[in-house]
């Protein structure tokens, strides 16, 4: 199994880089550059990109079972917005198909990591 400092180090850089995309995105939304429905597709695609991106980079870091450290990647996420989205507003069952979007992206990122490990590895 992989160590909880990979869990962390993956978790900082997925944070780290909500906080950044989610300043751009607000900035070009704050200036009019982007409208409205731009600006709800931009939030959701920065998330589900980078939340793949992480578990794609937890799963290149483990030595196997890619799929498995993505999935708990994506259920720790999820359980950190569950937590957030209960402390500033109510749980809807939009947000309920929103984690699930978030959960199988890295369940996929997870599995592509271990699986471009195992090519490098081949060749």
């Amino acid at each position: 199994m992989i160590s909880i400092k990979n869990y962390l180090l993956s978790l900082g850089t997925c944070f780290g880089l909500l906080l950044i995309f989610s300043f751009f995105i607000n900035v070009l939304n704050f200036f009019d550059i982007i409208n409205r429905n731009a600006y709800k597709a931009l939030i959701i695609f920065s998330i589900v990109f980078i939340c793949f991106a992480s578990s794609f980079i937890l799963g290149f870091k483990s030595n196997s079972k890619g799929y498995l450290n993505g999935l708990i990647f994506g259920i720790i996420i999820v359980l950190l917005f569950t937590i957030i989205s209960l402390v500033f507003k109510s749980f809807s069952y939009s947000s309920f198909i929103y984690f699930l979007v978030i959960v199988i992206s890295c369940f996929i990122g997870g599995t592509f990591g271990i699986n471009k490990k195992t090519t490098e590895i081949n060749q």
